[in-house]
């Protein structure tokens, strides 16, 4: 088998043709170092790549050729130049599930506990958008009601939809058991896709109270054809509705569409930013608009701000392609908002892709100029790796990053860089790939950095797509192999205390292969479709978690919190996470209902064109850490020894750098016994005594903490 990644400059005519024995992949270049390097990137074959030293190589491109990649022959659109991504037009019978009919994936054994909360009652791209970061809004966690919060429309139906329940459910007791809290009933319409926003400037302590507005799809009774965007608000005056068509549009030709949201508490507005649905227009426009529910009027009604009007970005070359991403929109306490970019300047290369930030200090009524991060440092990240060629491959502008305000002009945007070498024989070739990272771009007291966040096994994460025609026509199931509308899910949170911040992702565990009977596969659209290899095997997908302290840039070595052989898939976690040992996950896969239930269980799990369950985990990622392997910090946890111990264990370290520095002992569960030793240290090397002579025997952690930085290491105590 060849592999070969393709990236194609501005203008490239689609489909791009690959040979019938090669896999080909699409990228977007990021920035080709030097610019000179041109745009094939070939692999060697993969009987080559058990002589390469980097296992990454292999995972990579096992995943995307038994997981991702179904068809020998899988033409990806160029991501520079995607379409407008639509909402549905309509919802048909065939959009009506029924519930599942046999077990729950949850009876499995899993290394976290998932407690079910529903079962979606309309195909679940109807109750979450399934594309871009528009549906990181639908779960939120609330410091003062010390409560979870998940957006839910609930369908009420016969044999077809005649109403919904609009409303968030809700658990006060950590995830155990939840309620559903109705906004609104109504029988005028079906609203699909519902995120949300609220503020509570009264700190009232009851989530039920809170000034809401849902954010969604309306789809009008009986047509259910796509009726436009509304706000439906529950305010102190009561509970109405804002049809986003009865204001003016952001500009001629432009409608608002799914987007980000943010809710600024002090100044009492919900705050949108989104790339807009267009018509006869240039796609990739941004729109922007807010609402104050404190004063229950737009503080600005729907516009294209100057600062973000489509000049600053490299112009696309036909209307229904855009290069621009996803906008991300956060703030801060002192009620400045930020909107993040990652797109191409205008004044960029082809493939040069940047990250820009610009701030509103009045509410979002103006803008400030784009802050830039500097185009150089993906070079000199790429070159402090020993690679020459870096760029994001796949989706991933379309896919989306991450990014969250910690201060004043203080922020972070997290995205996934892939560097390699280039060949020494063929210009524009990359021999082998030397990492594919999740990276962060910080920007603090007027300096931007690039910090590693964590490594990634696959290039990408499959889903598959229930083709119904197909499916009746052959009588069993047919699907769509695609990319992952939503990439690797990586998602970042502060906790409630302010002092740390927490990264969650989902990646392949190349531990976990899966092979199956195979289910048929097709590609194509419109009724003109193909047949390709059947889709026969898989890895598991699992949530990695990592975090750290806000005052520092080095990350945690990532842990795999769901180490099991159900798919992650689908994952959500709040922008506010309660502890580093308390992060609530939602996870949202297709279940064995209507044809996924002849499928197998790695197969369903994947489909997102049906029936889905909605299952939640409070993951503790110091109670799945046993993953001894470090990162390159400023200190090194060197040994516990004796191990086994009976008596007592010396504990030694390196400090590269004077550091607070504490050692703490959990039990297999995670639980906290004690702090051992909390001191101001000097660098160079060190060792603790602990007595674990008034231990039962078993099996034990120690953590060692510098400077919040935390490094495991497992002991067992004998008797």
């Amino acid at each position: 088998m060849k592999v070969v990644i393709r990236s194609v400059n501005a203008g490239a005519n689609l489909p791009i043709n690959c040979a019938p024995e090669e896999t080909c992949i699409i990228v977007a270049r990021f920035r080709i170092f030097p610019p000179t390097f041109s745009r094939l990137f070939t692999f060697v074959s993969h009987s080559e790549f058990s002589t390469m030293k980097n296992a990454l190589i292999a995972a990579l491109i096992v995943a995307s050729s038994a997981s991702m990649f179904a068809q020998k022959k899988h033409i990806m659109p160029e991501p520079n130049m995607l379409p407008s991504m639509q909402s549905a037009a309509a919802l048909t019978p065939a959009d009506i599930m029924a519930p599942p009919s046999v077990s729950k994936p949850d009876e499995l054994p899993q290394a976290a506990t998932f407690r079910r909360i529903f079962t979606t009652d309309v195909r679940s791209q109807f109750h979450y958008w399934p594309f871009g970061t528009a549906s990181n809004d639908i779960f939120k966690y609330d410091q003062k009601s010390k409560s979870l919060n998940l957006a839910r429309n609930r369908a009420i139906q016969t044999n077809t939809i005649t109403g919904v329940d609009i409303g968030i459910m809700r658990s006060t007791n950590g995830g155990r058991a939840w309620a559903f809290d109705v906004v609104k009933n109504t029988t005028e319409i079906f609203y699909g896709m519902p995120t949300f926003g609220w503020v509570n400037p009264d700190e009232l302590t009851d989530a039920s109270k809170y000034s809401t507005a849902m954010y969604g799809i309306r789809y009008p009774i009986p047509a259910l054809t796509f009726g436009g965007m509304s706000l439906w608000n529950r305010t102190t005056n009561g509970v109405y509705e804002l049809p986003l068509s009865d204001q003016s549009k952001p500009a001629a030709g432009y409608d608002v569409a799914m987007g980000d949201l943010y809710s600024d508490n002090s100044g009492g507005a919900v705050h949108y930013a989104g790339t807009l649905n267009a018509e006869n227009v240039q796609y990739g426009a941004y729109g922007y608009f807010n609402f104050n529910l404190v004063v229950e009027d737009y503080g600005t009604a729907p516009t294209i701000p100057s600062a973000w009007a489509l000049d600053r970005w490299r112009a696309s070359e036909v209307l229904n392609s855009s290069f621009n991403a996803p906008v991300l929109i956060s703030g801060d306490n002192d009620g400045n908002i930020y909107a993040c970019f990652n797109n191409i300047l205008a004044d960029a290369e082809a493939g040069e892709r940047s990250v820009q930030v610009t701030k509103s200090g009045d509410n979002g009524k103006t803008w400030g100029a784009l802050n830039e991060m500097p185009r150089e440092l993906i070079d000199e990240y790429v070159k402090a790796r020993g690679g020459e060629l870096g760029f994001q491959p796949g989706q991933s502008p379309y896919q989306g990053g991450a990014f969250i305000v910690t201060g004043p002009d203080s922020y972070s945007f997290l995205f996934r860089l892939l560097f390699g070498l280039a060949s020494q024989t063929q210009q524009g070739a990359i021999d082998s790939i030397l990492g594919y990272h999740v990276v962060e771009a910080s920007y603090k007291s007027g300096t931007w950095t690039l910090n590693e966040v964590a490594n990634l096994n696959s290039l990408t994460i499959g889903t598959l797509q229930i083709q119904d025609s197909i499916s009746q026509s052959i009588n069993a199931p047919a699907v769509l192999v695609a990319d992952n509308g939503r990439g690797h899910e990586i998602q970042i949170a502060r906790t409630a205390d302010g002092n740390n911040l927490v990264v969650k992702y989902i990646d392949i565990n190349p531990n976990r292969e899966n092979t199956f009977a195979p289910v048929r596969t097709f590609s194509g659209s419109n009724g003109n479709y193909t047949e390709g290899d059947a889709y026969a095997g898989n890895f598991d997908t699992e949530v990695y978690i990592t975090s750290r302290p806000i005052g520092s840039n080095q990350w945690t070595q990532a842990v795999n919190c769901t180490d099991d052989a159900d798919m992650a898939i689908r994952t959500y976690m709040p922008d506010i996470v309660p502890t580093l040992d308390s992060i609530p996950v939602v996870r949202i896969m297709g279940s064995n209902a209507g044809i996924a239930a002849t499928m197998p269980r790695q197969a369903f799990q994947l489909v997102w064109s049906g029936t889905a369950v909605v299952d939640f985990s409070m993951l503790n990622p110091l109670a799945s850490s046993v993953n001894t392997e470090e990162r390159n910090y400023a200190f090194r946890f060197n040994n516990v020894a004796p191990n086994p111990v009976t008596g007592n264990a010396e504990v030694t370290f390196t400090l590269d750098r004077p550091a607070t520095t504490t050692v703490e002992l959990y039990d297999l569960m995670g639980n906290k016994i004690s702090t051992v030793y909390s001191q101001f240290l000097s660098a160079g090397l060190h060792g603790v005594n602990v007595d674990a002579s008034v231990l039962a025997a078993g099996t034990y952690n120690l953590a060692l903490v510098v400077d919040g930085q935390r490094s495991m290491k497992s002991f067992v105590v004998i008797r």
